[in-house]
């Protein structure tokens, strides 16, 4: 039976700890960005007092109030914006350490 192959690019050697470390970093952010979106109408809270006062538009079109600093972490999209770019440079900058797999 032939031998499964996976074709992409490979770093030459051991894979550095910076990417692992930026692809693990940017798996958590992205969870602990969506999670909280996704199940909002779970744990926050449909009026405005002085704790929640950031609104947080739902999916389902209802407007909840969380607290500020959890509001503003949950809009940065930019985060994971980033963490991307920074991994796509140094991808670039070590690119004589990757080869073409076959």
């Amino acid at each position: 039976m032939a031998e499964a192959r996976r074709a992409g690019w490979r770093f030459k050697g051991k894979t550095p700890m910076w990417f692992t470390a930026l692809v693990a970093l940017i798996t958590v952010d992205t969870t602990a960005h969506f999670v909280p979106l996704w199940t909002v109408a779970h744990w926050a809270q449909a009026t405005a007092d002085d704790l929640h006062r950031y609104r947080l538009p739902s999916h389902d079109g209802v407007i909840y109030f969380v607290q500020p600093l959890v509001g503003e972490y949950l809009n940065a999209w930019w985060i994971d914006v980033g963490l991307l770019v920074i991994l796509v440079v140094l991808l670039f900058a070590n690119r004589n350490k990757l080869e073409r797999g076959v």
